[in-house]
């Protein structure tokens, strides 16, 4: 999941509201997911439960996948929200990864010099060993934007095949986007490590994460909260399950869109070689050797906890990373969070958190 620095907004609605394009592509702040799924509360209420099965269904489907089927059903307004949601998506992961390519490079600066800083960049841009970083940053949003105020146009001249074929090829060139930005980061956070070691990394992480993104202190209400990670998962433009039951919610990517999909390509091996970060600790959930990317995390997490009193949310990592699917928690009543999710960052959990819970 990527948080990092995003594009100025201000928050509306059930999901975080940005604003992105020119005037008149939209008049839209970023689509609130209320607005997309329409909650039938009699359900809601039936169950006990804060989601609605569809809900919980569409949150994790490509966006993609949802315009097509809008259409299909001759929901042109349908399609239009969705197309919101879509565009929110695709400038959240360009703005995360931007800001954090850059951020990491102003450290190197700072920390070794500009001259340093270049080098590594130089390295992170070799395309013989990894063709995939080749990416064009500086008109890509623009591109993006203009695209889907091109398929909104069909979309309202009822062009519904054009419409669909349209935002299915958007999000493909999103995905090579993001996958090749995936692999800069990686490439960044693994010299940073070989170069600084873990108190670095660590400190580096704590400063360009920002899951404040997704609650800025804490105090959001369930819904809400759960609704922006949603949209921030939904970033990496593949699909995901998502359960509730009466403790929490569950999220369930398989493979997760971004570590282990780092790690089935090879991005740890020759010739990219990928840095584990070797020691147990904090960024490593106590366990040892951790792909360098899966740290931003626990740097997340702890972020959170040191802020906030609780963890954003809760990343339940296999053994076998990279082959079965992690499981990310959010529960719905901070006290009940197990003391061991604290452990594991070295922190204590808070005496005060049942004061502070409840649903909102």
């Amino acid at each position: 999941m990527v948080t990092t620095r995003s594009p100025t907004g201000r928050r509306g609605g059930a999901c975080a509201a940005r604003t992105f394009g020119k005037p008149g592509l939209f008049p839209l702040e970023a689509i609130t997911c209320r607005q997309i799924f329409r909650v039938e509360s009699i359900e809601v209420v039936a169950t006990g439960r804060v989601f609605t099965d569809r809900e919980l269904l569409e949150a994790g489907q490509l966006t993609v996948d949802l315009i097509a089927g809008r259409l299909a059903q001759g929901d042109h307004a349908g399609a239009k929200d969705l197309l919101q949601r879509f565009q929110s998506e695709l400038m959240t992961m360009f703005f995360s990864y931007t800001g954090w390519e850059k951020s990491i490079l102003e450290y190197f600066a700072e920390f070794d010099g500009e001259a340093r800083r270049d080098k590594v960049l130089a390295a992170v841009e070799n395309w013989e060993i990894a063709p995939e970083r080749k990416v064009e940053i500086p008109s890509t949003a623009q591109r993006w934007n203009e695209e889907i105020s091109a398929i909104l146009e069909l979309i309202d001249a009822h062009s519904t095949a054009a419409a669909t074929e349209r935002s299915l090829e958007l999000r493909r060139v999103a995905l090579e986007f993001h996958d090749g930005m995936l692999s800069r980061v990686t490439a960044l956070l693994s010299t940073l490590y070989e170069d600084h070691g873990e108190e670095v990394l660590m400190q580096v992480l704590n400063q360009v994460m920002k899951p404040e993104s997704m609650d800025p202190d804490g105090k959001l209400p369930f819904r809400e909260k759960v609704e922006n990670i949603m949209h921030f998962t939904r970033c990496h433009l593949l699909p995901f399950t998502v359960t509730e039951d009466t403790e929490k919610v569950t999220f369930m990517p398989d493979p997760c869109p971004s570590g282990a999909r780092l790690i089935r390509a090879g991005h740890y091996q020759s010739p990219r070689n990928g840095a584990i970060v070797r020691d147990a600790g904090p960024l490593t959930y106590g366990r040892k050797e951790i792909p360098v990317y899966c740290c931003h995390e626990p740097a997340m997490e702890m972020i959170s906890a040191l802020r906030t009193g609780t963890p954003l949310f809760l990343v339940e990592p296999p053994e076998d990373i990279g082959t079965s699917p992690c499981k990310i928690f959010v529960y719905k009543d901070p006290a009940q969070i197990p003391e061991t999710y604290y452990r594991r960052l070295g922190l204590e959990k808070p005496g005060d958190l049942i004061a502070r819970s409840g649903m909102g």
